[in-house]
């Protein structure tokens, strides 16, 4: 029988990202990581904290949003998209299910422009092989759907 040489495997890097939060009064703090703009945060109006103040339930929602366009990005690169513009929204649903708060949906409606050379399919598979590779959605029990509208100018 004839052996074949086996494929090196592959090793994948590990990464560590770190933040730092402090009380500062009532339900609100100050969130941090080492090179950034700190952030006021607080719960949400909704479990009595400070409006206008950013909250997990906000962040949480931002980090789908911002993996997706990130990932798309990079997947377009390569690619070599004729990107104009990338606008998106973002909506996360909590709800209270089997006797606690999680999100149960989050779906992000980009709004796309491209130059020409490609077609609206094109562009939306992108948008969805995006999804499909995006480490936050993959990293959520919420279902993450993405609704984009695209303009080929």
């Amino acid at each position: 029988m004839e052996q074949t040489p086996q494929q090196p495997i592959k090793k994948y890097k590990s990464f560590t990202y770190s933040t730092n939060v402090a009380w500062t009064a009532d339900r609100q703090g100050t969130l941090r990581s080492d090179g950034k703009p700190q952030l006021d945060i607080s719960s949400p109006p909704e479990f009595k904290g400070i409006p206008g103040v950013w909250t997990p339930e906000d962040l949480f929602v931002a980090a789908v949003e911002i993996c997706q366009m990130s990932t798309f990005l990079s997947f377009g690169a390569r690619k070599e998209l004729p990107l104009r513009s990338y606008i998106s929204k973002a909506e996360g649903v909590l709800e209270f299910v089997d006797g606690k708060y999680r999100f149960t949906t989050v779906i992000i409606r980009p709004s796309i422009t491209v130059g020409a050379g490609w077609t609206k399919e094109q562009v939306e598979a992108l948008v969805h092989t995006a999804h499909d590779n995006c480490l936050i959605g993959n990293s959520i029990t919420a279902q993450v759907t993405v609704e984009p509208i695209i303009t080929i100018e």
